[in-house]
């Protein structure tokens, strides 16, 4: 009776063992398993690689993973926002080209979003700004005033009218107080331009001269000759 309880007690023993070990071997496995997939590379299909030319050559994992996502027939639905993605991961990847010619490509097949829009205008930027700086370090000149600078200027001014907000508040508030400070320097200019008056203490004294009496005129009274019946009588004396 003693022997068979002890046997028994024995076999819970061993079969309590095994069941551990059975379990510590199926989490090294799993350990294994996922930390393999962590280091096994992403290898694209051919046919893969050829719908999507841009990935050829590409070793980004994290590029290579949406391009795997793009060719998962599951995942049609999301096609252009993973190429989207692709897209920004390029020029992320400082390959603004392949960037801007992957945008291109949606947008002419009337695809648009704020991704591509995002990845437009910074791949043009890089671009411009390489070709920008190959002008004055290997060309050694300038913009030139009826090509390049017109273009540059007009973009200058959109890139002002499109600043963030808390970057046009913030300019505000700096500018301030150099308007006030320039109006207070131009109201002083004023006040010292103005001419000042000069007063006398004497005041010069005039002299009204009379003008001079006029004389009376005397009339001489004409001689009247007297009228009479005879001619002659002024003969008589």
């Amino acid at each position: 009776m003693k022997k068979g309880i002890v046997v028994s007690i024995l076999c819970m023993v061993m079969g309590s063992l095994a069941y551990a070990d059975d379990q510590e071997t199926k989490s090294v496995d799993q350990e294994a398993s996922l930390t393999d997939q962590k280091i096994k590379p992403v290898k694209l299909k051919r046919k893969c690689v050829k719908q999507n030319p841009l990935v050829a050559g590409q070793t980004d994992q994290a590029l290579l993973k949406i391009y795997q996502q793009v060719c998962d027939k599951s995942n049609a639905n999301q096609v252009n926002d993973l190429l989207a993605q692709a897209a920004m991961r390029m020029y992320e990847l400082k390959q603004p080209m392949n960037a801007l010619r992957l945008a291109t490509e949606l947008q002419q097949k009337n695809i648009h979003g704020s991704t591509l829009t995002d990845v437009t205008f910074l791949a043009s930027v890089d671009i411009a700004n390489d070709a920008l700086q190959h002008m004055r370090s290997d060309e050694m000149r300038y913009l030139s005033t009826d090509l390049t600078y017109p273009p540059a200027k007009q973009l200058s001014e959109n890139i002002r009218t499109a600043l963030p907000a808390p970057v046009i508040t913030t300019k505000a508030v700096e500018e301030a107080p150099k308007k006030e400070a320039r109006t207070t320097s131009t109201a002083n200019r004023r006040v010292a331009s103005q001419p000042k008056t000069r007063t006398t203490s004497a005041s010069r004294n005039t002299t009204q001269t009379a003008a001079p009496a006029s004389r009376p005129t005397t009339t001489t009274p004409s001689a009247v000759r007297p009228t009479g019946t005879n001619p002659f009588a002024s003969l008589k004396k």
